[in-house]
C-alpha cells in the first residue's frame, strides 16, 4: 500500500507540473522524473528485499516456533504421563502413609504401655533397692556378730588348745597308768598262779602225811 500510495502522489505530481511548465520543460521535468522514479524504485526494491529477508526470517522463526511447540506438546504429553504416574505414586504413597500412620499409633500405644511399665519397674527397683540396702545393713550387722564371735572363736581356740594340751598330758599319765596296772596285774597273776601251785603243793604233801597237820585243814 505505501508503494502505490507513492506512485499515484507522484503521478498527479507530475501532470500538475506539465500543465504549469508546459511543452518546453516537459522534457527536462520528465527526466528528472523518471531518474527520481528510477531511485524510487531502486529503494522499493531493496525495501522489498529487506521484507522478503525478513519474511523469511519470520517464517525460520514460525517453523522454530512450531518445532518448539511440538517438542513443548511432547513434554506435555511426557508431563502428563508423569502427573499421572505421579498421582498414582502419591495415591500409593498415602495408602503407605495411612498404614504408617496406623502402625505409629499402635507403636505409640506399645510406647505408652512400654512406658507404663518401666515406670511400674522403676518403682519395683526402688522398692528393691530399699531392701537391698536394709539386707546390705543386716549383712554388715552380721559381719561385725561374725568378727566378734569370730575373736570370742579365737578365744576359746586357746582355751581349747590349753585343754587340749592337758588332755594329752593326762593321756600320758594314763597311759602310763595303764601300762603300770597291765604290769601290776600280770605280776598279780603270776603271783596267783604261784600261790596256787604252792596251795597244790601243800594240799599233795598234806595228803601224803599219815597223821595230817592242822594248819592243813586251811587247805
Amino acid at each position: 500500500m505505501s508503494a502505490i500510495g507513492r506512485r499515484i502522489n507522484l503521478g498527479l505530481v507530475l501532470f500538475v507540473l506539465l500543465s504549469m511548465v508546459g511543452t518546453g520543460g516537459t522534457t527536462v521535468l520528465y527526466q528528472d522524473s523518471a531518474s527520481e522514479l528510477r531511485s524510487q524504485n531502486q529503494d522499493l526494491r531493496q525495501e522489498n528485499a529487506e521484507l522478503r529477508g525478513n519474511l523469511d526470517d519470520t517464517r525460520s522463526d514460525l517453523e522454530s516456533t512450531r518445532t518448539r511447540v511440538d517438542e513443548l506438546e511432547e513434554r506435555l504429553e511426557t508431563r502428563s504421563e508423569d502427573v499421572d504416574q505421579v498421582a498414582t505414586n502419591l495415591n500409593q504413597t498415602e495408602e503407605q502413609l495411612n498404614a504408617t500412620e496406623s502402625q505409629l499409633a499402635e507403636t505409640r500405644q506399645s510406647l505408652r504401655k512400654s512406658e507404663n511399665r518401666v515406670e511400674e519397674l522403676e518403682g519395683s527397683v526402688e522398692d528393691l533397692r530399699d531392701e537391698r540396702d536394709n539386707l546390705q545393713d543386716e549383712v554388715d550387722d552380721l559381719e561385725s556378730t561374725i568378727g566378734d564371735i569370730e575373736a570370742e572363736n579365737e578365744e576359746l581356740e586357746d582355751e581349747r588348745n590349753e585343754l587340749e594340751d592337758k588332755v594329752s598330758d593326762l593321756q600320758d599319765e594314763i597311759d602310763s597308768l595303764e601300762s603300770r596296772i597291765s604290769s601290776l596285774e600280770s605280776d598279780i597273776q603270776d603271783l596267783e598262779d604261784q600261790n596256787e601251785e604252792l596251795r597244790d603243793d601243800i594240799e599233795t604233801i598234806c595228803n601224803r602225811m599219815e597223821t595230817p597237820d592242822p594248819t592243813c585243814e586251811d587247805y
